[in-house]
């Protein structure tokens, strides 16, 4: 019984985390000498902690004015992301038919990027969908990666 509520907390301990704002690995910062875009634009890889071997790629503006080395900009939202496999396709335990993998703070105000991930076991594939939500300019339109599955099996919590 003991054994089976710490299980179950553990669980929901690690539910609750996985949508907070989590910090990506910098891959590359692209100086873009654009007043419209800020100063850079940082690459960001966000690995998804349920499936092994799907990363989804963030890039988003930093302004060079700022004060704080690491600001993303103020004056603009475009953030991008693009989910893919990037290697072999492991569940680390029963994948829920949809959840959400990460969130990205874009803004240290405004903007928030929410990635979710949502199984689709008639097409064999994992669905990837991602949109900015910005305090300013409302939700901005949403994008879409698709993951083709191997076979049925654990994957898909058969």
């Amino acid at each position: 019984m003991a054994r089976r509520l710490a299980t179950l907390c553990t669980s929901a301990i690690l539910a609750t985390c996985m949508t907070f704002p989590v910090a990506g690995e910098e891959l590359a910062r692209i100086a873009t000498h654009s007043h419209r875009y800020g100063g850079e634009i940082s690459i960001l890889a966000f690995d998804d902690p349920l499936l092994k071997g799907v990363t989804c790629y963030l890039s988003r503006s930093h302004d060079e004015n700022s004060f704080r080395d690491n600001a993303p900009t103020t004056g603009t939202s475009d953030a991008e992301v693009s989910c893919h496999q990037v290697g072999k396709l492991e569940a680390t335990g029963k994948l829920p038919r949809r959840a959400q993998v990460f969130d990205a703070s874009t803004d240290p105000i405004f903007s928030t990027v929410h990635v979710f991930r949502i199984l689709d076991p008639g097409r064999l594939a994992v669905v990837y969908f991602s949109y900015t939500e910005n305090e300013l300019s409302g939700n901005l339109p949403g994008h879409v990666d698709m993951i083709r599955l191997p076979m049925r099996g654990k994957l898909m919590g058969e």
